[in-house]
C-alpha cells in the first residue's frame, strides 16, 4: 500500500518533473537499503485519496509519477493505482528489483508504464547477499529479458559499494545483462537509516571506484551513467 509521497522530484524520473510515491513492503534484504523502514508493510502516512487530490491540483507542474518502495510489484493494488494515474494523463516510471516478472510483463503489455528502472544488485553468484528467497534469481533473470525486449524506455542500475562488490563483479554483471540501453552506477552513501551498517560500512563509496567501473565497462551499454 502507499506509505507516503514526495510532492516534487527533479531526479527520480529522467527528463520529467515528477511526484514520487513510496510503497511499503519488500522481499529483499539489501544491506545498504536507505528505505529499510519500508521493508515491512506499514500503514500509510498519506492515503491514495490524498495523492490523487494532490495530482489533480498540480497537473500544470507535474509531468509524471515515479513509483518506488519497498518493492511496488508486490502490491496487489499496483495495476489499478497506475491505471488511475494514466487516466489523469501522467507518465509513469516504475522502480523494481525485478522479482515479479509477470507483473512487469502485464504492465508493459497494458501500456501502463513509460519507464522502468530495475536494480541489478550483483552478478548472479552474489545475489544471495540481497535476497530473502533464492528462488527469486530465476525471476530476476526473466525480468531482465522482458525489459530489454520491451518497447519502453528503461535503465538497469546498481548501487556501488566497494565493500560488497569488486571490479571483477561488475565485469561479470555486465556480461550477464549487456547489451542494454542504459546502465547507471549509483554511489553508495552512508546514512543512519541503512539496514546493515556492518556489511555496508559507514564510509561513502570512493567516486573513483565508480569511474574505474565505467571505464572497464565501456562499450557494453548504450550509455553508462554515474550518479553521485
Amino acid at each position: 500500500m502507499i506509505y507516503d509521497f514526495m510532492p516534487v522530484s527533479f531526479i527520480d524520473f529522467p527528463g520529467k518533473i515528477a511526484a514520487t510515491v513510496f510503497i511499503s513492503g519488500c522481499n529483499f534484504k539489501c544491506p545498504y537499503c536507505h528505505n529499510s523502514y519500508l521493508i515491512p508493510i506499514r500503514e500509510g502516512i498519506r492515503s491514495e485519496k490524498d495523492f490523487f487530490n494532490y495530482l489533480k491540483k498540480r497537473a500544470n507542474l507535474i509531468e509524471g509519477v515515479c513509483i518506488t518502495g519497498g518493492e511496488p510489484t508486490l502490491w496487489r493494488g499496483l495495476k489499478n493505482f497506475i491505471k488511475n494515474i494514466k487516466d489523469l494523463h501522467f507518465s509513469v516510471k516504475l522502480d523494481t528489483n525485478g522479482s515479479r516478472p509477470q507483473v512487469l510483463e502485464d504492465l508493459i503489455k497494458g501500456e501502463l508504464v513509460d519507464y522502468i528502472a530495475m536494480d541489478i544488485k550483483a552478478p548472479i553468484e552474489k545475489y544471495g547477499i540481497f535476497l530473502k528467497n533464492k528462488k527469486d534469481i530465476d525471476n530476476i533473470q526473466k525480468s531482465v529479458e522482458i525489459i530489454k525486449n520491451s518497447h519502453i524506455d528503461y535503465e538497469f542500475r546498481t548501487t556501488v559499494n566497494d565493500k560488497l562488490l569488486t571490479l571483477e563483479d561488475f565485469e561479470a554483471l555486465a556480461d550477464w545483462i549487456s547489451p542494454a540501453k542504459r546502465y547507471a552506477l549509483q554511489r553508495y552513501k552512508y546514512a543512519e537509516s541503512i539496514l546493515d551498517k556492518e556489511k555496508s560500512g559507514i564510509q561513502d563509496c570512493d567516486i573513483n571506484f565508480l569511474k574505474k567501473i565505467k571505464e572497464k565497462l565501456n562499450g557494453k551499454f548504450g550509455e553508462i551513467l554515474i550518479r553521485e
